[in-house]
């Protein structure tokens, strides 16, 4: 898990592939546009935003704040026309010089917007048909597929969302949102082995959980009762003590009263 899949299943095979998650890039044709391609980080980016939001319409001024923040009018007008006429050339060097451009759209309003038609996979368009998939799955009661399809996911989070544009406001509720997905995704994971009493996948899972927020009541419970059903006693006490002391030294709080309950389970003396 964690490796990168550089192989999409792409039935049929479509002509652009993206990906958004690690380092961005895209292949055309099956070769990857290198860097010198580019020139423009500003193309690079607003390709990015046209790929996470496919066939939605934006002005002029949308794009301008999107990209260039801050800056006057007249000279992010003129940043955004050369951006995408180089981006055009990017994507389709050997477009004649009036044909418009296949994917990038103009209408009469002077909108904006990117139509991916059926030549682009993205990985964030992969993570959508496989979250579906593994509901789809829940509901027919196909464990083991969907925990497969939920370490699919899985192996895309570990890359990060556009960790080249970590501080950039454009990108922050995509980025949120994706951090929501990535931790629904290893609670069902942890409640799935758990239904299944797959004791060490919880320990597991409960353990990344916990890597990712300190502060996870779900992810400190599944590791207690684990230890129990295992029989080691002085690992949940430690376990749990550790966590109580880290919610009041840091926030303050006492945990919540089914964590209590199992507290005073294990401390019958207290």
């Amino acid at each position: 898990m964690g490796r990168r899949s550089d192989n999409p299943v792409l039935e049929p095979p479509l002509r652009f592939q993206a990906w958004l998650f690690g380092p961005f890039r895209v292949l055309r044709d099956g070769a990857e546009i290198a860097d010198p391609a580019w020139r423009r980080a500003s193309a690079r980016t607003l390709l990015k935003w046209f790929l996470l939001n496919p066939c939605h319409r934006f002005s002029a001024a949308e794009l301008c704040e999107t990209l260039w923040a801050g800056r006057s009018r007249t000279e992010s007008l003129n940043k955004l026309h050369v951006t995408l006429h180089h981006l055009r050339r990017v994507l389709e060097p050997d477009l004649p010089g009036r044909r418009p451009s296949s994917f990038i759209r103009t209408g009469e309003n002077g909108r904006y917007w990117f139509d991916p038609l059926d030549c682009w996979w993205t990985d964030v368009g992969e993570m959508e048909r496989l979250w579906r998939s593994a509901r789809a799955r829940s509901e027919r009661g196909d464990p083991d597929v969907v925990i497969a399809t939920l370490h699919r996911l899985l192996d895309y989070y570990s890359q990060g969302f556009l960790p080249e544009e970590l501080y950039e406001d454009a990108f922050a509720r995509f980025r949120d949102a994706h951090e929501r997905r990535h931790d629904e995704t290893l609670q069902a994971l942890l409640k799935l082995y758990g239904d299944m009493g797959r004791r060490y996948e919880v320990l597991t899972c409960a353990q990344r959980m916990l890597d990712r927020d300190p502060y996870s009541e779900c992810a400190v419970t599944a590791l207690v009762e684990s230890y129990l059903e295992q029989g080691n006693r002085a690992a949940a006490i430690s376990e749990l003590d550790r966590f109580v002391r880290l919610l009041n030294d840091d926030l303050g709080v006492q945990p919540s009263r089914r964590l209590m309950a199992l507290r005073e389970r294990m401390h019958p003396s207290r």
